[in-house]
Order: structure tokens, then C-alpha cells, then sequence
């Protein structure tokens, strides 16, 4: 083909019929097609579907907890039967009881760690979810592994079956060999911190599905954290009272037991209510000095006693600060009153000064002779200038306090919603004003063509 072919306007685009089809987008070459399974694979679900699988992990979450509480509340209990069998019936540790009992106490435990591990990872297939992510693992931060290590440490001490000795030294001297047991029941006890998970989960903040979408959004952490502060901002009293006797209770029988561990016989100086009244007074920081622990055992549960009640006397003063504090209804009657008291005030004090100027006034018109009264109506005089302008400072302070970010912030809010509201308004009457004055123009060319007209008339 020359060039003179090339510059023929009769010569079409495309010489070939495929390369004409292709062009034009109706080429007969297809797409392998797409299989089925990876179509499936692709599709995302939908927010409905998100919505009902977030529901159903919360509630596998809150089976779990509730499987959590109820192992380590099992557990807690049979370890204290087996130490009140061993402190005050003489069991051995070596006895079929006791290995039945501990057995038990670890197969409890077993499955404890277990329902741990699969608390962590339902938590972590709920974040996943929120998140997008497309692996669970991604949605673990190094916090969460370590949380998941400590519960797993925590929960996993226990009084083992058989009888496991160490030497022992008393704070006094005296060497014998004791057994482990009493430290590895104490510390059991602390797996007492499932009861607040158990309140959590069970919590109305985390039951309301419309709490947590709102928490998303406001990017605010809904947790055990968040449920103790709404509890102590709606009933702070009963959560306080509950910490106290729980507090008082745990620790009594903890103190108890590392007592007849660790210097047995002694059964009467430790007694229950001798304990009682160790840990009372360790706990309200009082410490008469008149009964102390014997073990290092018992040493160191005085001092969490003694932490633990420096914590909640902390907690009981702010309570009562905040009911002593007066509400902003409050507040507004009674700067109203204190106004009007010192109006009052401000009225009297005028009063006594007109009273003293007119006396000043009579006195000094017969000379020399009343000097000891001018100056005391002098100094009342005075007194009362002084008092009104003291009463206009305290009523230019009152109210300072009564008006805080809350109300401003709310006052600034109505401001602007009723601002808007005008501007409304105003657009509104605007677009109505602008109809009126091109109905009135009309009206207007109107009676023009009619003037014109009746003149044209007339002529």
C-alpha cells in the first residue's frame, strides 16, 4: 500500500473485520470467566449483617466471662474449705480430702486459663469487626498480650495437690519447715477481679448496643473503667459500702490463715475476731499497737489492708465533698438571697448615714459644745460610707461561681440556635417580600397599559 493509498478518503479505518470489532468494543475474544468462589470470597458483608455478628460476639463474650466467674468462684470456695479443714480439723496435705479437693481445684483452674485465652480472642474478633481488619491477631496491641499474660499468671496460682515445704523463719527466729499452701491460697484470692468483669459484662452501658455505637463515634472507650466511674457517679454510697465490707471480709480471712499457717496452735490471739479487729484498725489507718501480725504473711497483708483504706478513705471524702457541694439550682437561690441581704444591708447602712449628716448638721449649729457627739456621728458617718461600699463589692462578686463552662457552653448553644432561627425567618420574609414586589411591578406595568390605553381612547 503507497502513500497515495494512505491519503485516499475512500480507504476505511479498519481493513479487518476483527480489528474493526475490537475497535469498536465488540470483539469476540471473551474474559475467561470469574469462578464462583472467588466472587464469593470478594463480597463484603453488610452493615446488617456486621451489626447481627457484633451481637453475637457480645453475647459469646458475656458467656464466657459468665464461665469465668463461675470456675473461679468454685475455686475460691473449695480452696477455703480445704484450709479451714487443714487450720481447725488438722487435715493432712497428704490426705485422699485434700488431694480430692486441690484436684478439683485445678481442673478449675485448667479450664479458668482456657475461657481466658478465648475471652482475649473474642475481644479481638470484636475489634477486628469495628476496625475492618481482616486478621484477628492485627487487632492485639502489646498492652493486650500483656493483660492476657498477667490474667494467665494470676488465675494460674493455686494450692497444688500433695505438700509442698520450704524452711520458714519467724519474725521472732524460730526455724521450722511450713508449707506453701497458705501463700498460693492468699494470692489464689485474688482472683477476685472476675467479680468486676462479671459486673461489667452485665452492666446496662455495655448491654445497649446504642452505648457502644455512641462510644465509637465519640471515640470514648467503653470498659471496666468507664462502667466504676458511672457507678460512682450514680450510686457512689453503695459501691463504696460494697469495696469496704468485701475488703473487710477477704482480708480477715486472709490474715486469719496466714496467722495459723505460719504459727500454729495460737488459735485463740487468732481468732476471728481478733482478726477482725487487726485488720479494722489497719484499715481505717488507726493502728493502736495493741495486736500485730506474727508472719511476714500477715505483715504484708497489713499493708495492702492499710493501701486499700487509705484508697477508699480518699474515695469516701470525695464523696462528701460532692454532696455537701450545692447543685445550680441551689447555687441560683442563693445568690438571689444573699442579693437581697445585702441590698438590704447596702439600705440600712444609707439610712444610718442620712440619720448621721442630719445629727452632724444639728449639732454643729450650736458650736463647740457637743465635740465628744460630733465625733461619734463622725465616725458613724464614716462607718456606714465604708459598709455601702462594701456592699457594692460583695454583690458585684456574687455569681462568680454560679456560672460554670457547662452553662456558658449552653447558654452559647441556645444563642446560636435561636440566631439561625432568625436568620431563617428572615430568609423566609425576604423570598416572600421579593414575590410581593413583582406582584406590585406587574399590578404596576398593568395599570400603565391601562392609562395608556384610556388615552388612547379619549383621543
Amino acid at each position: 500500500m503507497n502513500a497515495y493509498e494512505f491519503d485516499n478518503p475512500k480507504l476505511p479505518l479498519c481493513t479487518s473485520e476483527n480489528i474493526k470489532m475490537k475497535y469498536m468494543g465488540n470483539s469476540e475474544t471473551k474474559e475467561p470467566p470469574v469462578s464462583n468462589r472467588n466472587s464469593k470470597s470478594e463480597t463484603k458483608p453488610t452493615l446488617g449483617q456486621k451489626i447481627e455478628y457484633r451481637r453475637e460476639l457480645l453475647h459469646r463474650r458475656r458467656r464466657i466471662v459468665d464461665t469465668e466467674f463461675t470456675l473461679a468462684m468454685i475455686g475460691i470456695v473449695i480452696m477455703v474449705v480445704e484450709t479451714e479443714l487443714f487450720i481447725s480439723y488438722g487435715m493432712e496435705k497428704v490426705s485422699i480430702a485434700s488431694i480430692i479437693l486441690k484436684s478439683i481445684i485445678s481442673i478449675t483452674t485448667v479450664v479458668l486459663l482456657l475461657c481466658i485465652c478465648l475471652n482475649y480472642y473474642t475481644g479481638a474478633q470484636i475489634k477486628m469487626l469495628d476496625a475492618g481488619l481482616k486478621e484477628w491477631y492485627m487487632a492485639i496491641s502489646h498492652w493486650h498480650w500483656f493483660g492476657l499474660g498477667l490474667e494467665l499468671l494470676i488465675c494460674s496460682i493455686h494450692p497444688f495437690p500433695g505438700n509442698i515445704q520450704l524452711p520458714y523463719e519467724s519474725p521472732d527466729g524460730t526455724k521450722r519447715t511450713v508449707s506453701l499452701d497458705a501463700v498460693l491460697s492468699i494470692v489464689m484470692v485474688a482472683r477476685l477481679y472476675l467479680v468486676a468483669k462479671f459486673a461489667v459484662v452485665h452492666s446496662v452501658l455495655l448491654t445497649d448496643t446504642s452505648i457502644y455505637s455512641i462510644g465509637a463515634i465519640s471515640k470514648v472507650k467503653i470498659n471496666t473503667l468507664f462502667v466504676f466511674r458511672a457507678a460512682m457517679r450514680n450510686r457512689p454510697g453503695q459501691l463504696l459500702l460494697m469495696v469496704m465490707i468485701s475488703t473487710f471480709v477477704v482480708n480477715t480471712w486472709a490474715m486469719r490463715a496466714c496467722e495459723l499457717y505460719y504459727e500454729r496452735g495460737n488459735y485463740h490471739k487468732n481468732s476471728y475476731l481478733e482478726s477482725m479487729w487487726l485488720i479494722a484498725i489497719t484499715f481505717l489507718t488507726v493502728g493502736y499497737g495493741d495486736r500485730t501480725p506474727l508472719s511476714y504473711c500477715g505483715r504484708y497483708i497489713s499493708i495492702v489492708t492499710g493501701a486499700m483504706g487509705v484508697i477508699t478513705t480518699a474515695l469516701l471524702v470525695a464523696i462528701i465533698a460532692r454532696y455537701l457541694q450545692q447543685t445550680r439550682s441551689e447555687k441560683y437561690v442563693f445568690n438571689f438571697v444573699s442579693r437581697l441581704q445585702i441590698e438590704n444591708r447596702k439600705k440600712t447602712a444609707a439610712a444610718n448615714a442620712i440619720k448621721a449628716v442630719l445629727r452632724l448638721h444639728i449639732l454643729r449649729r450650736f458650736g463647740d459644745e457637743f465635740k465628744s457627739e460630733i465625733r461619734k456621728y463622725e465616725d458613724k458617718l464614716k462607718t456606714s460610707l465604708n459598709e455601702i461600699r462594701c456592699a457594692k463589692e460583695d454583690k458585684e462578686v456574687i455569681g462568680d461561681d454560679a456560672v460554670g463552662i457547662v452553662d456558658v457552653a449552653h447558654s452559647v448553644d441556645k444563642m446560636m440556635a435561636d440566631l439561625d432561627r432568625k436568620l431563617a425567618d428572615d430568609k423566609l420574609n425576604g423570598g416572600h417580600l421579593k414575590v410581593i414586589d413583582q406582584r406590585l411591578d406587574s399590578i404596576e406595568a398593568k395599570l400603565n397599559r391601562l392609562c395608556d390605553m384610556m388615552a388612547n381612547v379619549s383621543r
